[in-house]
């Protein structure tokens, strides 16, 4: 296996759409396809991610026909890292991650395998974990759940009422969103503004949910002291 830097360029093909994401507006990274750009929007939202690299690496091997062939992942994903307790995330190492359709895995899975196959041997041998994301894995509630807070990311509020909220949450530890109206705000009109203030903070992470169930207004919320990394449906390859 020869590794080569010179990673394949991303442009239109038929039936895909490609562009490039802002991620937290600190750098852009190129995606080919909507289902890659969902996991982005999934990566941006999660505070544990660290960095993510497109298309890291070109691995160039020869084929089951002694032909040369290569094979370029598209995507390697770094977290934040624990001194005390190691890495904040469920995998110890960072992810080398493809992205495929259900279909496409399903009909080209004989043609796709040895490129997978050179891709784990290279994880293991650089201390990654080789992963394929397919849209059960990133269209779940966590995707449905993060699209729908991402509306009030830029939403502006008042900051003494960010500051009720939070006190309030400091007292309690946790409690449900319907508390925090029922308790903070006595007209109905003052729960509607407060309830769009509340999709905000969880959208900029200063409070906290289970991101993996349905929001509603009985969803639990707390102050952010650890917005810990889940990842819903990864039970299956």
């Amino acid at each position: 296996m020869k590794i080569s830097m010179k990673n394949r360029k991303i442009g239109y093909t038929y039936g895909s759409v490609s562009g490039n994401f802002s991620f937290r507006q600190e750098k852009s990274i190129a995606f080919e396809s909507l289902l890659e750009k969902d996991l982005l929007t999934l990566l941006a939202y999660n505070q544990k991610v660290l960095n993510v690299v497109e298309q890291p690496v070109t691995l160039e091997y020869i084929n089951n026909n002694g032909r040369d062939a290569s094979y370029t992942p598209d995507f390697l994903v770094y977290f934040k890292t624990n001194s005390n307790q190691g890495m904040s995330s469920p995998y110890d190492k960072p992810l080398l991650i493809e992205v495929k359709t259900h279909d496409i895995l399903r009909k080209k899975f004989d043609e796709l395998r040895p490129k997978f196959k050179i891709a784990m041997k290279y994880a293991m041998e650089n201390g990654f974990i080789f992963k394929i994301y397919d849209e059960r894995r990133i269209r779940g509630q966590y995707f449905k759940n993060v699209t729908f807070l991402e509306r009030y990311r830029s939403l502006e509020y008042d900051l003494n009422e960010e500051e009720r909220i939070l006190n309030h949450l400091e007292k309690l530890g946790q409690t449900s969103i319907d508390h925090v109206l029922a308790y903070l705000y006595a007209s109905q009109t003052q729960r509607g503004i407060a309830i769009g203030q509340i999709w905000s903070m969880l959208a900029n992470h200063k409070i906290a949910c289970d991101i993996n169930i349905p929001l509603t207004q009985n969803t639990m919320i707390w102050c952010n002291l650890d917005d810990s990394f889940t990842e819903e449906g990864d039970s299956h390859e």
